[in-house]
């Protein structure tokens, strides 16, 4: 289901974007920043990457749902805090800043995402809701170290209530390249 809320997230913020700047390219790619060696990934020059940064288990949901069935666990309701980051190298930082802009300027205007406008969206997902995520100067020193890169300019979001209710995910969503 994860793979899901990214892809299908991508996707829209890929088309706003290509809409903004009229390319005909894909701008966004969903992707780490650098391989297990901490080579920087070239398909990421000059898009918006997508990437993981946690998954929070949303406790108070849980206290609202209650066993269906005798035996079996209630669902978990889970938020994922996803990156968009920004590589542009050769000095084209005033283009990073560009993209990110409009990174932030799409989910001011879209911070709900149902079946109904997010074709790619999973049919069992009722609606995501889309929130700014403030990350500290030190977490966000902490976390690109982590990654193993120097940071470039980046926002983060938190998309709230994916619940996963032990149903077998079997579709696929092909990625955004």
């Amino acid at each position: 289901m994860i793979h899901n809320v990214v892809a299908s997230i991508g996707d829209r913020l890929n088309e706003y974007i290509k809409n903004e700047l009229s390319l005909s390219e894909e701008a966004v790619i969903i992707s780490s920043l650098v391989d297990l060696k901490g080579n920087v990934n070239p398909e990421i020059e000059n898009k918006i990457t997508i990437f993981l940064i946690n998954i929070e288990e949303e406790r108070t949901a849980k206290n609202g749902h209650f066993q269906s069935s005798p035996g079996m666990n209630p669902p978990s309701t889970m938020n994922l805090y996803l990156m968009f980051s920004a590589y542009f190298p050769n000095f084209n930082y005033m283009e990073s800043l560009r993209y990110i802009s409009l990174v932030i300027e799409f989910f001011q205007s879209h911070n709900t995402f149902t079946t109904s406008d997010t074709p790619l969206l999973s049919n069992s997902i009722d609606k995501l809701f889309v929130e700014f995520s403030n990350v500290g100067i030190e977490d966000i020193n902490k976390l690109w170290s982590n990654i193993g890169t120097n940071y470039v300019p980046s926002v983060s979001y938190k998309i709230k209530h994916i619940v996963f209710d032990g149903n077998t995910i079997s579709e696929n969503v092909s990625s955004i390249m």
